[in-house]
């Protein structure tokens, strides 16, 4: 019996095909089945430094002034380079599709396919959000009312990050890769961060365009986004979303998103990080494995495992970490 690669484990839960057992990329040392790949990037115009009150602060390559906020934490955005959106155009981007920012990732996809079980190697946009994006050089408030006072203004920038996201997703297809990825949180805990109608005029076009790209090209799509999105994931499965990353689940119901899209869109999740993951015991973490397998994961795929990346600073402990880990592996097999 010929047994599958990791990387056709991957395509075939992705496109809901059958498998022997849920793909995995978990933290405990075993084997893994996707090769996640992060391209270079321009260095920070100013490295962290640590400020008098004990927080940190940088300039990254964009011009954003970053804070952090709490210990352990990634920072936030204080200041932005484009101070008034009527001169975003004046705006230079960061270099970072550049060439030599792809050439260790398209090494080790080389060195991946020279082997007897090659995985399936995702590949991170450089350029990878257009909503995010928007927002962390013209700030939140400004995005906001950008929508409504420059609309055409907002749309050119957005437009311009949906371009630079096209040629990442050219020279991703270029190096090897088999799927590619974007991070667009687009929902607040209770609720989208805005209306459905804004996503619709100022997103979804560029979605449907660079989503149909990759696609051409032979990759798949995946897309982080946290936050209740549950309204929205139809629209991003017709605009051509493979897969989703979600690390929060409960704030909008299992089964719930199991009926909204359970068979027609691909979960990488964890158990959910801000309430089983804290609150929960070891068993209620392997109960809600369970419940993922049983759910999202049972129409002949449409789940793989992980674990968030940075569990510290959620509050998980190492013992509930493995626990969703030794779950994952042994409930995950047929």
């Amino acid at each position: 019996m010929v047994m599958m690669t990791s990387r056709e484990l991957v395509k075939r839960s992705i496109h809901f095909m059958n498998h022997d057992r849920i793909p995995h990329f978990l933290p405990d040392g075993k084997d893994n089945d996707i090769l996640w790949l992060w391209m270079g990037r321009p260095e920070n115009i100013e490295d962290w430094i640590t400020l008098p009150d004990g927080r940190q602060k940088c300039i990254d390559c964009w011009g954003v002034v970053w804070e952090t906020i709490s210990p352990g934490s990634y920072g936030e955005a204080v200041e932005y380079p484009i101070k008034n959106i009527a001169f975003q155009s004046e705006y230079e981007f960061p270099c970072l599709n550049n060439p030599a920012y792809f050439e260790n990732s398209r090494q080790m996809i080389a060195d991946n396919n020279s082997t007897l079980n090659p995985k399936y190697c995702l590949g991170v946009m450089p350029f990878s959000s257009i909503n995010e994006g928007t927002h962390n050089i013209i700030g939140l408030e400004n995005m906001f009312i950008g929508f409504y006072e420059n609309p055409d203004d907002l749309k050119s920038l957005i437009g311009r990050l949906a371009e630079a996201q096209r040629e990442s997703i050219r020279m991703l297809a270029k190096i090897g890769c088999d799927g590619v990825m974007g991070y667009d949180d687009l929902g607040l805990q209770d609720r989208l961060m805005v209306s459905l109608d804004i996503i619709d005029e100022f997103f979804m076009p560029h979605y449907r365009e660079n989503w149909q790209l990759a696609h051409d090209l032979g990759m798949d799509v995946w897309l982080h986004s946290c936050g209740y999105i549950i309204e929205l994931l139809p629209r991003l499965i017709d605009a051509g979303l493979d897969v989703i990353q979600m690390d929060q689940q409960e704030n909008m119901g299992l089964d719930e998103l199991n009926s909204a899209v359970g068979g027609r869109l691909a979960f990488w999740c964890p158990v959910d990080v801000q309430k089983t993951m804290v609150q929960g015991s070891v068993q209620d973490i392997r109960d809600y494995v369970g419940k993922l397998i049983n759910t999202v994961g049972s129409y002949n795929g449409g789940l793989i495992s992980m674990a968030y990346s940075t569990p510290e600073a959620c509050g998980h402990t190492p013992e509930k970490t493995a626990a969703m880990c030794e779950a994952f592996r042994e409930l995950g097999a047929k």
